[in-house]
């Protein structure tokens, strides 16, 4: 009898615990919901202006914004293509927005279209008024005939092979990373790398590109950095265990003839 009344005790006190929970949870939501929006403040923003994703949530308009719930501005807003995250905290009148942009790991060109690849290798078109993309490029890429948007890079195997370099880069050496501004993939034919800080191309063709990557950093490590800056009109590194350095006009014009 003794066991059998601290069970149903304890039972009872579980029950006004739950009960008082849902009745503080109930307080908040309604709290929450006659707590009208007057201001909203977003942050986190970089590769869109704030006017931008006020635009696209249709948030330009403040006489509106009694209209909102906090849920619905995080909504709206995590639809928006840039946009991994949201959080949102009402504080009084003003809802707090904290965006979280997608990371981006290259930009792609098709002719005069541009996409950018997210870390998940997601094709996203680039939109108008972007703003830091600061990314490598990755050009003239072999290609369908169409291009689907939202959609993995992965199946393309020339976009992966500049995905590759891209990454390859990262992971030896930063500073090279950093300075790597476009792997024009020619369509199939020679890859030709461009870098910020020479005024020259560096050809590494086709086939065993991440080693010849490995190659090009151990070669700027050890050349005089006075011969890499002024000195140089193009590097080669399309021949196994061979590297040409020399004038353009005298090899890379004759190399992309024999690979037209």
């Amino acid at each position: 009898m003794y066991i059998y009344n601290r069970v149903k005790i304890s039972s009872i006190i579980f029950l006004i615990v739950i009960i008082g929970i849902l009745i503080g949870a109930s307080i908040s939501i309604n709290d929450e919901e006659q707590t009208s929006i007057k201001l909203i403040e977003l942050d986190g923003n970089i590769h869109l202006p704030k006017t931008e994703y006020y635009r696209f949530a249709n948030l330009e308009d403040a006489s509106l914004f009694e209209t909102l719930t906090p849920a619905i501005v995080k909504d709206r807003l995590e639809k928006h293509p840039y946009i991994q995250q949201v959080d949102v905290i009402l504080n009084e009148n003003t809802l707090v927005v904290t965006i979280y942009e997608k990371k981006f790991e290259a930009l792609i060109m098709y002719g005069n279209k541009e996409y950018l690849v997210t870390e998940d290798n997601i094709r996203i078109p680039k939109l108008p008024h972007s703003e830091k993309i600061d990314y490598p490029i990755i050009s003239n890429p072999l290609r369908a005939q169409k291009v689907n948007e939202f959609e993995s890079v992965l199946s393309n195997s020339d976009i992966v092979t500049g995905l590759k370099i891209i990454s390859t880069l990262k992971l030896i050496d930063p500073d090279l990373y950093e300075n790597l501004s476009e792997i024009d993939l020619r369509e199939g034919k020679d890859i030709v790398l461009q870098f910020s800080q020479f005024k020259f191309p560096i050809v590494i063709g086709r086939d065993n590109e991440i080693d010849k990557v490995m190659y090009l950093d151990q070669l700027v490590q050890s050349l005089d950095k006075k011969l890499l800056l002024n000195g140089l009109d193009y590097i080669d590194l399309r021949y196994s265990k061979h590297i040409y350095l020399g004038k353009s006009d005298e090899n890379l014009d004759g190399a992309r003839g024999r690979n037209s």
